[in-house]
């Protein structure tokens, strides 16, 4: 008996699809997506006459066992993928698996997209003709696939494949869903294996991208998809980042846009809609940036929005409505910033997924902080999944919240370090440092860069250049804030130590009213109470520590000259101590208000504030005698130091063996001091000023010639 071979029509196909049970794959209606390789498709990738639709993948005999009745020839078994790989990854991806190696064997582009096993059709029919034999590979699909849709074998820039989905895995970051929660929507293999197909279907595109759920939820939410599995902290009410209608307004570069990719498009799309895709792309990311993210993967992700980019009216930003405020490029861009832009810490930004009882806050390796490899990244203070709009701290509205040291809501979900504070001005070594996973207070943001945590007992690799003044190293911060120094500006959990009181036989002055902005002697303030863009406080800039035209990232000047005349209505110490009671700003007025530096009355005589009751207030005294800027006494570094009120021996080591050394000591950058040109200045140090009773200063303490070096003011 002779067997017949018989060319299978589309219809015959579909019955073995019914015998098959997989009548559900063909009423999806596969014929209009571009899975539909037929000649009358219409595709850019379509055969030259064969009209069948299923034979470009199955096949009812002599299948590939790799798959269900699997017709397509598999990329060759020399090939060798790159999976996707990341610091904060906790799956282990591999080579491909399942259902997504059979996906590859087209969007891999190593082989024809015609490239069958099973050829169907007879080499002789009942009519007696000729039917066309392919020889493995249909006409018309000789090419392998090109565009947008070719992965290529390098996975590195796709969401990762072929790894167990397990409720261990859920459990070791906590920022996934528990896998038996799902709702089908999301289908893992019979392997509890995430694939191709746990989030594309390929026989329907009745959403974008063959996607298994549609792009926006019921309220209009982007990704629905993404948030199947990804369970991420603050990604709620509050959050910015999800809920803005912010809209391109068509000039300039599109900030989350990428042809062939987004499928929000252009102007209409808001960062609502595109949710999870603003800042990720879950294929073929253009520069291989770990998380998938767009851009250059850190802070020039973050201006694409957060800058001149074409959004939101005259300062093209994404605030809704318009708000400069959002505008951190141009902060960013200013003469002292953050470098968050420079493109020599591209790349830098390593967070590792750690933490001591679970392991799920994302955190910079501390080794990562130092030397060769020390950047900063908007990421390192922003965690933009819980980031939220609110009020920032700052000492400008004394009727709400001027004298918080909290992290405000911009700062929420970031990790930092919380020290165990060693006795007064010592060294706070690394080990004295803990990790906070979701930080408390502000200052522990900062200590995780700007302390020996990053420093690790090394010598800070980045040295700063005042300017027109020489080269200093990085001071470290841990220890000049340490609480139990004499003296420091309040940024920890600790008041301060001046309760700006000071009894004078036996009468109690209180002269906290010097304090300006609503602070008093218990209040607590944040780094960027000083550091932060000038254009905050006119509400024309944001706030923060992210760039500003004053050294160091102040929002107000502050050099060797603060304290002097012309400089009391716009240098930093004024924004919060009264220029009318430490200067002689108001004339003979400020003797009226006592300090922790006054004489007894009686002390002094006239010239500047004297007559009648004396000199008491010695801080106007000495502006007016001799236009003394604040660095003659106090440290240039006012964060902390090792002695009350931030007091310096500020005479020159090569005058006196005991001063203090640079940065504290401004000296070597000192100003002239009228009636002292050429001579030193300041305290010396044979002098404890520790020991020196508020209230009762007297000239003998710095004038005097028998001990030490006499003060020259």
């Amino acid at each position: 008996m002779r067997m017949q071979f018989y060319s299978i029509s589309w219809w015959q196909l579909l019955g073995v699809c019914l015998l098959l049970g997989c009548i559900g794959l063909v009423d999806a209606g596969i014929e209009t997506t571009k899975h539909n390789l037929s000649a009358s498709s219409g595709n850019t990738h379509k055969a030259t006459a064969e009209e069948r639709i299923c034979l470009m993948c199955h096949t009812p005999h002599n299948a590939n066992p790799a798959g269900p009745l699997w017709n397509h020839q598999l990329s060759s078994s020399g090939t060798t993928y790159t999976p996707y790989s990341s610091s904060t990854l906790n799956a282990a991806p591999g080579q491909p698996t399942g259902a997504s190696k059979l996906c590859l064997a087209c969007h891999d582009g190593t082989i024809a997209l015609g490239a069958l096993l099973n050829m169907p059709g007879a080499i002789q029919g009942y009519d007696g003709l000729s039917q066309p034999f392919y020889n493995g590979i249909i006409p018309g699909l000789e090419s392998s696939m090109t565009g947008a849709a070719n992965l290529g074998i390098d996975l590195r820039d796709d969401h990762p494949i072929s790894f167990v989905y397990d409720l261990a895995l859920a459990g070791y970051s906590l920022e996934f869903n528990d896998p038996a929660t799902l709702t089908g929507n999301v289908r893992l293999d019979g392997n509890n294996e995430l694939q191709c197909t746990s989030c594309h279907d390929p026989h329907t595109d009745v959403n974008p991208k063959f996607l298994r759920m549609p792009f926006t939820d019921v309220g209009g939410f982007g990704s629905p998809l993404c948030r199947e599995c990804h369970n991420k902290d603050g990604w709620g009410l509050g959050n910015k980042h999800r809920d803005s209608i912010a809209q391109w307004n068509g000039t300039g570069t599109n900030p989350w846009h990428i042809t062939g990719q987004n499928v929000a498009n252009d102007i209409g799309s808001t960062p609502k809609i595109n949710g999870c895709e603003n800042c990720h792309q879950p294929h073929n990311n253009p520069n291989l940036n770990e998380r998938l993210l767009k851009g250059d993967g850190e802070s020039g992700l973050c201006v694409r929005c957060h800058g001149n980019s074409g959004l939101g009216g005259l300062e093209g930003n994404v605030s809704d409505p318009a708000d400069p405020t959002f505008n951190i490029d141009a902060s960013l861009s200013k003469l002292s910033p953050h470098p968050a832009l420079d493109a020599a810490y591209d790349g830098r930004h390593r967070p590792l997924r750690g933490g001591a009882t679970a392991n799920y806050n994302v955190r910079e390796d501390p080794d990562n902080l130092a030397g060769a490899k020390r950047h900063v990244e908007c990421q390192d203070c922003h965690n933009p999944h819980e980031a939220k709009a609110g009020i920032s701290p700052n000492p400008e509205d004394a009727a709400t919240d001027n004298t918080t040291h909290l992290a405000s809501n911009v700062l929420k979900g970031v990790w930092g370090v919380a020290p165990v504070w060693p006795g007064a001005w010592s060294e706070v070594l690394r080990f004295d440092y803990s990790v906070v996973d979701d930080v408390t207070f502000q200052y522990q943001i900062c200590l995780k860069c700007h302390s020996d945590y990053a420093f690790n007992g090394a010598v800070p690799p980045d040295s700063y250049a005042y300017p027109g003044a020489g080269t200093y190293t990085l001071t470290d911060q841990g220890k000049e804030f340490n609480p139990n120094n004499p003296s420091y500006h309040p940024v920890t959990e600790f008041a301060g130590k001046n309760d700006f009181k000071m009894t004078v036989s036996s009468v109690v002055y209180d002269y906290s009213s010097s304090l300006l902005k609503g602070f008093t002697p218990s209040s607590t303030m944040g780094c960027a109470d000083c550091h932060s863009d000038p254009d905050a406080l006119a509400g024309t800039g944001p706030k923060g520590p992210h760039g500003s035209d004053n050294w160091p990232i102040l929002n107000a000047p502050y050099d060797e000259t603060t304290g002097q005349s012309g400089t009391w209505d716009t240098h930093l110490c004024f924004r919060c101590h009264d220029k009318h009671v430490y200067t002689y700003a108001s004339g003979t007025s400020s003797q009226w208000q006592r300090t922790g530096f006054s004489g007894p009355p009686g002390m002094g005589g006239g010239g500047c504030g004297g007559g009648g009751g004396g000199n008491i207030n010695l801080h106007a005294f000495h502006n007016c005698r001799r236009n003394a800027p604040c660095m003659t006494c106090h440290s240039a570094v006012p964060h902390g130091m090792q002695r009350r009120a931030l007091l310096i021996y500020g005479r020159s080591p090569g005058t006196d063996g005991g001063a203090d050394p640079e940065p504290y000591n401004a000296q070597s950058r000192r100003v002239s001091v009228t009636g002292s040109s050429g001579a030193d200045y300041g305290i010396p140090s044979a002098r404890d000023v520790d020991a020196v009773a508020s209230g009762n200063w007297s000239k003998s303490y710095c004038h005097s010639t028998g001990v030490g070096v006499g003060c020259a003011m």
